[in-house]
Formats: C-alpha cells, sequence, structure tokens
C-alpha cells in the first residue's frame, strides 16, 4: 500500500475482520488526481462499530503513508458532528528514499514504521502534516 498504493492484503485482512464480525465495511475511495486536491466518500457508520480506520499512500513518496487507527466517530452517547484530524506522514521502512520522488532502494532489512522527520516534512523545527481526513456526519 505505502509503495504502490495497492489494496491487497489489507482488503482481506478486512473481510476477514467482516467474516468474523470485527470490521463492518471496507471502504475504497478514489484516487488524487493531482496534488494538492482531495477526495471523498460516503459511507454509513453503525453503533455496533463506530471506530474507522484509513489509510493511503503518499504519492508520489519512496514508501509513504497517512492514516487514521480505531477514529471514534461516536462519543459519550453521541455522533461527532465533524471530526478533522491531521494527518502526520509514516515511513513503512520498506524503501531507503529520502524524498518524493527518490528511485526505488529496498530496505535490507526492513526497517520498523516510524513518523516521518526532517526534510522534505520538516521546516524551521516543525513537522508539518501530510494532509487531512475531515469526517463530517450528513444523516
Amino acid at each position: 500500500m505505502s509503495e504502490r498504493g495497492r489494496k491487497s492484503p489489507l482488503d482481506t485482512e478486512v473481510q476477514h475482520g467482516i467474516a468474523t464480525g470485527l470490521a463492518q465495511y471496507l471502504l475504497s475511495g478514489p484516487e488524487l488526481a493531482a496534488t494538492p486536491g482531495s477526495a471523498s466518500m460516503e459511507f454509513d457508520v453503525s453503533q455496533t462499530h463506530p471506530l474507522v480506520t484509513l489509510v493511503t499512500m503518499v504519492a508520489p513518496s519512496p514508501d509513504w503513508f497517512v492514516g487514521v487507527s480505531g477514529l471514534a466517530l461516536f462519543q459519550n452517547g453521541q455522533w461527532r458532528d465533524e471530526v478533522r484530524v491531521e494527518l502526520a506522514g509514516f515511513d513503512a521502512g520498506t524503501d531507503s528514499g529520502a524524498t518524493y520522488r527518490s528511485a526505488d532502494r529496498e530496505t535490507i532489512p526492513r526497517a520498523v514504521i516510524s513518523r516521518l522527520a526532517g526534510y522534505p516534512v520538516e521546516l524551521a523545527g516543525v513537522v508539518r502534516p501530510v494532509g487531512t481526513f475531515t469526517f463530517t456526519k450528513i444523516q
């Protein structure tokens, strides 16, 4: 996912979660045609499965990605009207490229997943978000 945007094997894991009752839906959104840009999708959330986990690659990049894991859209007995998440970038540890357009350089052995820091995401000592996810209640 982090290097080529492939959905497998993540989609297989989610399908297994659906089959065992741990997940409700497999979400798959559109690509961004250009950056900066935005994409949107609608999906249902239930009180039995009020958490959302989404991940996407950062393109172009060696092996970077952003995401949210177990984000609660239902809190304190009510649905949240809007949740905006600034997305830190992560390095999957599979490619040793250091910039957005680095050539493929497989990392051997693979490194642990880590937050991006330094060039090109850090400016004047501050690591900037790579993007945002905004969840808005529509019903």
